[in-house]
This record gives C-alpha cells, structure tokens and sequence, in this order.
C-alpha cells in the first residue's frame, strides 16, 4: 500500500511541475487606447500648408490619392499603429482635439491640425488614376494575320483586367508608409494556323514564377502579352510583367511551336 501512495505523489508531483512549466506568459502588449482613438477621429491637415493629408473614421485612416489604400489603426500609450501589408508604428508626440503631432519614417515630426471643413469629404471620392506604363481596369483586344511562305497565323491576344489587388509599399510626401494598391490582369492568347487551332489559353502572373524573382513576382502585375514576330516553325509572344510605382519590369518570351509546343525564356 505505501508502494502505491508512493507512486501517486510521485505522478501528483510530476503533473503539478509539468502545469507549473506550462503556465501562459503574461501578455504585455498594451490595451489599445480606446480614448485616443476617439480624438484621431475626423479629417487632419497640414498645419502650414493647410493640405488634406488623412481622415481617421472608426478603426481605419483614408487618404485622398485614389492608389493608396485605407488601412486600418490602433493606437496603444504613445504609439500609432498602420495595420498595411508592410506594418509601421510611428511616435505620438502630441494627440488632442484639435492637434496630432507624430514622427514620420524619416525621424521628422509631422504637425497636423483637425479640421471642421466639411467640403473636404469630396477629396476622399476615389477618382481613377491613369497609369501609362501598365494597362489597368480597361479590356484590351488584338488581332494579328502574319502570313509566313505558305503559313498564314492568326494570333489574338485579349487583357483581361480582374479585381485581384496587388500592394505595392510606398513612402508617401509626409513620409508615411501606404499601399498603393493595383489590379491585375489574366491575358487569353490564341493562335491559329488558318482554321487549326494551335493554342487557346489563359495566362496568369504565377505561369511566370519560374522566370522572375520570388520577391519581385508578388508585388508585380501581369500588364500585358503583345505578339512579337513569326516564321514557318513559330511563333513568339511577349509577356510583359511590371511593377507598379517604377518603370522596372521583366519580359519573357512566350514562343509556340506549330504543333502546340510552348517554351519560356527571359
């Protein structure tokens, strides 16, 4: 019997440690100041220039360029939060009614004041932003007859654009880190040599992972395929992949073989 009583405070001992060892760490992430957020509410510009540079509604901050995305906030003590693909915080060094001051990206304070001018609203309706560099929101179409010898091709090439948001991070004029945010697109190609269909697809930015950075692939739009030239054997398209904010981009050869046969290069 004393064997067995021996052996339960032993396994008794051996939870009990084990529980002790397994206790949940204190969370010491601060409270989320639930007042402050209350002050931030409502629309903040510049103090010397009297530009529109926010408005704070509810728990996300809006900007008036039509790119950048809203992005949602908290504040916690002394620090505001950006909740963007890349997360930034930024110093508080001063929040009331009527003034925020913060430190920007760039270790340079920002001085802002609230305002009650109400016919600034109209700033944060969208309006779309042309883009020369890359094609977006508009449906392309292309048609091409290239006769090679006794080969007459036709080739057709439609941009598709999608509502697929690709995020590129940037650092706005008050030195701020936003999303601007970009569509991309799925392009269908189609060849046919007279009535025989050669091929007849889809092409997405991830058919193209093999040719191009990991890193560039995910912040990178598929903006367009444009047929570059044909002979009796072939025929060859480009695929032209860019990154949005820059002029930076990758273009792979898409060549297509009479007989269906598809092969990639940069």
């Amino acid at each position: 019997m004393k064997k067995i009583q021996t052996f339960i405070i032993g396994i008794s001992v051996i939870a009990f440690m084990a529980s002790c060892g397994n206790t949940p760490e204190k969370n010491n992430t601060p409270a989320e100041d639930l007042e402050a957020k209350k002050t931030i509410q409502g629309i903040w510009v510049d103090e010397l220039e009297g530009d529109c540079v926010f408005r704070a509604k509810g728990d996300t901050i809006f900007y008036t360029d039509s790119l950048s995305e809203p992005v949602k906030f908290h504040i916690c003590a002394d620090t505001l939060y950006l909740e963007s693909s890349h997360p930034a915080k930024y110093h508080l060094n001063k929040l009331s009614d009527h003034v925020l001051r913060f430190v920007n990206n760039d270790g340079d304070e920002v001085s802002l004041v609230k305002s009650e001018d109400k016919s600034l609203l109209k700033l944060f309706e969208k309006i779309k932003k042309s883009i020369d560099h890359i094609n977006q929101g508009e449906l392309i179409k292309r048609d091409s007859i290239m006769s090679v010898g006794n080969k007459r091709f036709h080739a057709y090439v439609q941009v598709n654009p999608t509502t697929y948001k690709v995020f590129h991070p940037t650092i706005n004029d008050d030195g701020v880190s936003v999303d601007h945010a970009y569509f991309d697109n799925i392009i269908h190609i189609a060849l046919y040599d007279g009535a025989r269909k050669i091929i007849n697809r889809d092409y997405r930015k991830k058919d193209f992972s093999a040719y191009v950075p990991k890193e560039y692939i995910a912040h990178c739009i598929l903006s367009d395929i444009v047929i570059e030239k044909a002979t009796a054997d072939e025929v060859t398209f480009v695929a032209i992949l860019s990154t949005p904010d820059t002029y930076t981009s990758y273009q792979i050869n898409i060549v297509v073989s009479i007989d269906g046969q598809v092969k990639m290069s940069v």
